[in-house]
C-alpha cells in the first residue's frame, strides 16, 4: 500500500498535485476545499493558461447558471448583510467552471483517475474513524475555531446520537460515506492481491457502519441506487435484478425500523416535515419560475412564508428549480442525462474491464448523490458539490478523449 501511495504521488506534476490536494481536502474539512478551489480559480485567471470554453459540457452548464444568477439579481437586487447575494452563486459556478478547465487540461488517462480515487478511498478512513470516535462519545462536538478548520465543526451543538464526522452536518457526512462505500466496491474488483480485496470489502462495511452512525435514512436510498447503477454498468442484468431485490428488502427493514437508525424522530414524523418543506418550496418556485430566487433569497422567502429557517428545499431538483428557475432546472436535467449517457458510451468504447468498471463507479457516485438529494440537497455545499461535479467533469473528459474524432466532426 505504501508503495502504491508513493508511486501515485511521484507521477503527478505540480498542477496535478493541487487537484489531488483539493480532492483529498474534502475528507478533512469543509473550509480547506474552498480555499484551494479559490486559489486555483485565481491562478486560472492570472496565468490565462486555458482555452475558455462555452459550448462544452459541463462548462456550458456552469456558465448558464452564472448568467441566470446575474440576470435574476439585476431584475430583483437583494442584499445579505449589505453584500449582493448574486456574488455567492456567481463565484461558486465560476470556480467550478475553472475546475473543469483545469482538470481537462491535465490530460489524465483512466489509470491516473483510478489512482486518484484509490488514494481518496484509503484516506477516507480518516473521517470514518472520526465518525466512530464521535459515536463513542470520545470526540468533542462543541464549536471551536481550530476544530472548524480541521473539520470537526457541526452547524450546531448536538448530542452524540448523529455524528457529523468532518462535515457540517450528519447528512453531508452520510453523502461522503456513500461515495467511499461505492469506491470500496470498485477497489475490491481492481485490486489484485487477495488480502487487498478482503480489505476493500471490510472498508465497504465500515463505511456502511459510519452511514448508520449519521442516522441519515436518505443515505441508504442513495447507497442502494448507487450500488444498482454500478452493477448495472457491468452489463450483468441477472446480477442487477438479484442485488436489487435483496437490497430493497434490507433497505425496507432499516428504513422503517426506528431502533435500527440512531435518530429520535420517526420516519413518518420526518416525512411530514419534508412534505411541508416541499410544498412551500414548490409555491416559491411558482412565484419565481422564470429565473428563480437565488440560494440566500430562498431562505428569506421561506422564512417570510412559514416562519421557519430553511436554507434549501431539501430536494436537489426542487432546489435548483426554485433557486434558478425553469432554465436552470432544464439545464441541470440535461447535465444529468448527458452525463449518464456519456458515461455509458465511454464504458462501451473502453476495451479493458477495469476501465469499464471505473466508468460505472463514477456514474454510481453521481446517481447516488442525486438519489440522496431527493431528501436533501448535499451538492449545494462545496464539500459534497466537489465530489459530485468532479465525477461529472471526469466522465465528460474521458468521453471526449474516447471519441475525439466524433466530437471534432
Amino acid at each position: 500500500m505504501k508503495e502504491k501511495l508513493r508511486s501515485i504521488y511521484n507521477t503527478l506534476d505540480q498542477r496535478e498535485k493541487f487537484v489531488l490536494a483539493l480532492y483529498i481536502s474534502i475528507l478533512i474539512s469543509p473550509v480547506i476545499p474552498v480555499l484551494i478551489l479559490a486559489w486555483m480559480g485565481i491562478q486560472s485567471v492570472v496565468q490565462r493558461q486555458f482555452n475558455w470554453k462555452v459550448k462544452a459540457w459541463p462548462e456550458g452548464f456552469f456558465l448558464l447558471l452564472m448568467a441566470i444568477s446575474l440576470l435574476s439579481w439585476v431584475l430583483e437586487p437583494v442584499y445579505y448583510y449589505g453584500i449582493p447575494i448574486v456574488l455567492i452563486p456567481m463565484l461558486t459556478f465560476f470556480l467550478y467552471y475553472t475546475l473543469s478547465l483545469w482538470v481537462k487540461s491535465l490530460g489524465w488517462t483512466w489509470r491516473q483517475i483510478q489512482r486518484v480515487y484509490l488514494l481518496f478511498w484509503l484516506l477516507g478512513l480518516y473521517p470514518a474513524v472520526v465518525a466512530t470516535l464521535q459515536r463513542l462519545g470520545w470526540f468533542p462536538m462543541y464549536k471551536e475555531p481550530l476544530l472548524f478548520i480541521l473539520g470537526y465543526y457541526p452547524l450546531q451543538n448536538i448530542s452524540h446520537t448523529r455524528v457529523v464526522a468532518t462535515a457540517l452536518n450528519s447528512n453531508l457526512a452520510a453523502a461522503m460515506f456513500i461515495c467511499l462505500a461505492l469506491i470500496s466496491i470498485y477497489a475490491a474488483y481492481v485490486l489484485t492481491v487477495k488480502w487487498q480485496k478482503w480489505f476493500a470489502l471490510a472498508c465497504f462495511f465500515f463505511y456502511c457502519t459510519t452511514i448508520w452512525f449519521t442516522g441519515s435514512r436518505g443515505a441508504w436510498v442513495g447507497l442502494l441506487i448507487g450500488l444498482l447503477v454500478q452493477v448495472w454498468m457491468t452489463g450483468n442484468r441477472k446480477r442487477t435484478v438479484g442485488l436489487f431485490l435483496s437490497l430493497v428488502g434490507l433497505a425496507a427493514l432499516v428504513y422503517t425500523n426506528r431502533t435500527l437508525i440512531p435518530r429520535e424522530e420517526t420516519l413518518f414524523a420526518t416525512a411530514k416535515v419534508r412534505i411541508g418543506v416541499w410544498q412551500n418550496s414548490f409555491q416559491i418556485f411558482l412565484d419565481h419560475w422564470a429565473l428563480g430566487t437565488l440560494p440566500l433569497r430562498f431562505g428569506q422567502l421561506f422564512y417570510e412564508r412559514t416562519g421557519d429557517t430553511i436554507n434549501h428545499a431539501h430536494n436537489t431538483f426542487l432546489s435548483v428549480a426554485s433557486e434558478y428557475g425553469v432554465a436552470g432546472f432544464v439545464g441541470f436535467c440535461l447535465l444529468v442525462v448527458l452525463t449518464i449517457s456519456r458515461a455509458r458510451r465511454w464504458r462501451k468504447d473502453a476495451i479493458l474491464r477495469v476501465e469499464k468498471r471505473l466508468a460505472g463507479m463514477l456514474t454510481s457516485v453521481v446517481v447516488a448523490l442525486l438519489s440522496h438529494g431527493m431528501y436533501d440537497h448535499p451538492i449545494q455545499t462545496p464539500q459534497i458539490g466537489l465530489l459530485f461535479f468532479f465525477s461529472v467533469i471526469l466522465i465528460h473528459d474521458q468521453y471526449e478523449r474516447s471519441r475525439p474524432h466524433k466530437l471534432s466532426s
